[in-house]
């Protein structure tokens, strides 16, 4: 593939007759509200207009779909929407068609088309009660098998800080010199020391000294 580029992308369009939900919709919806998560879609955007439509009665059911990237926000979608309304869920597995399209960079090669299934999520959701025949309905105020998050997270530990040098009393019958005043004092010490012992010395020259000069005169 180094002498083909990669060019579009061309998903199977899907009807609201091709979703897999031919027994589980109500009869007496007419019509219902259908949207499509994608990878880039933002959430909060999406709940709002969901929110409003179910608010202000113009739909009763509504779908959501989301293939490749956008199935983990289409299971987050619909898990905050039953927040805030008794929503009936019914949730489908299915494939949608893609094909990938690559463009030659040589005189010569022919176009190539790939065609590839990617996995897609269709969930329906009802305000009126759906019948309990249906395969893996979900009631309000259930958990989804497709989600398995509901709980809170976990507090994140606090982080580690240092403590604070303590401050200990210090000894009232132990002083500490600083090492300045330390070291006059052993100078001084060593110099009184030294001044004795000249002293001392210089005495006993000066005995030894008279008692030579006494006996040369006997």
């Amino acid at each position: 593939m180094m002498h083909y580029r990669k060019a579009e992308n061309v998903e199977q369009e899907l009807s609201k007759n091709d979703l897999p939900f031919e027994n589980c919709m109500p009869k007496a919806h007419k019509d219902f509200l259908w949207m499509h998560v994608k990878g880039g879609t933002k959430v909060s955007n999406v709940i709002g207009y969901a929110q409003s439509a179910l608010d202000k009665g113009e739909y009763r059911s509504l779908v959501w779909s989301g293939s490749g990237g956008g199935v983990v926000k289409t299971i987050s979608c619909a898990e905050v929407l039953k927040r805030s309304h008794p929503l009936y869920q019914v949730t489908r597995m299915a494939y949608t068609s893609v094909e990938e399209h690559w463009k030659p960079q040589m005189d010569g090669l022919e176009e190539i088309v790939v065609n590839r299934k990617i996995p897609t999520l269709h969930i329906l959701m009802s305000l009126d009660e759906l019948p309990d025949s249906i395969d893996g309905l979900q009631k309000p105020n259930t958990t989804s098998d497709f989600w398995q998050h509901d709980e809170p997270p976990a507090p994140r530990p606090a982080p580690a800080h240092r403590s604070a040098p303590v401050n200990r009393p210090a000894d009232a019958n132990r002083s500490t010199p600083a090492r300045g005043t330390n070291k006059r004092q052993r100078f001084g010490r060593n110099k009184s020391q030294q001044q004795q012992q000249t002293q001392h010395n210089q005495q006993s020259q000066s005995k030894s000294a008279t008692e030579s000069a006494a006996s040369e005169h006997s």
